[in-house]
């Protein structure tokens, strides 16, 4: 009995201290990313139209039960800055007053690239939601917007090579569909089943995004059909990763 007791309080101390060293973990990661945060806006600083405010912010907000908008502002005193804030508020313009529609954003600063990109999720017909995807990418040492050839010649691929990262990610998609009993190929082939995507070609509407030194495409298709797919399909669905850097 005696023998049991000294185990026990043993455990509790070997409890106690996972609990102090997890805690201490997640204590140093907190640090780390408010120390990152506020490297990379000190580091801008001098970019900054607002000193005192991030490189990019919400100007505005709103939350309406289910359903909440945040609009970003670049903060970086330039032309070029100027000419997306203004186009960001236009493309958006529609979608504001809108009940039904999530809007919210996201960005990175990878090397000298600023990535920014708006999701839109329309929920105006709640048999087929939309989702829609507009990204931006300014170079931060020349201040001008980077274009997708840009991006390409900068990464060495081509278009072909995107397609067929695409393409691929479409089909694990599907298999995995086909696996948790979505789809039955005998009832609703590949091809099938992008036609419910309403996928004509890999390469519409894509939207490349850089992050953590690697290239990403943001591209919507349609998620909902007879077969249930909402329930497979999740934001990181729409998400294609190019290169793995």
């Amino acid at each position: 009995m005696n023998n049991y007791k000294i185990r026990k309080r043993n455990n509790n101390a070997t409890l106690k201290e996972v609990l102090i060293i997890m805690g201490t973990f997640l204590f140093v990661a907190i640090i780390i990313y408010y120390s990152y945060i506020k490297t990379y806006n000190i580091e801008y600083d001098r970019l900054k139209k607002e000193v005192n405010k991030y490189l990019v912010y919400t100007k505005y907000e709103d939350k309406n039960n289910n359903y909440s908008k945040y609009v970003p502002y670049i903060n970086i005193n330039s032309p070029t800055a100027d000419q997306v804030n203004n186009d960001i508020d236009e493309y958006l313009l529609e979608y504001i007053n809108i009940k039904k529609t999530n809007i919210t954003y996201e960005f990175s600063i990878s090397g000298d690239l600023l990535s920014l990109v708006l999701r839109v999720s329309d929920y105006q017909d709640e048999y087929e939601p939309k989702i829609f995807f507009k990204t931006y990418i300014i170079n931060l040492e020349t201040l001008n917007l980077v274009s997708d050839q840009e991006l390409l010649e900068l990464y060495q691929i081509d278009e072909t090579t995107v397609n067929n990262a695409i393409a691929a990610y479409f089909n694990q998609y599907y298999e995995e569909l086909v696996e948790k009993g979505f789809y039955d190929p005998n009832v609703c082939d590949y091809s099938c089943y992008l036609k419910y995507r309403e996928v004509d070609n890999y390469l519409d509407n894509i939207n490349y995004y850089v992050k953590n030194g690697n290239l990403y495409v943001y591209k919507p298709f349609t998620y909902y059909s007879i077969f249930g797919d909402e329930n497979y399909f999740n934001e990181k669905h729409f998400v294609f990763k190019i290169t793995d850097y």
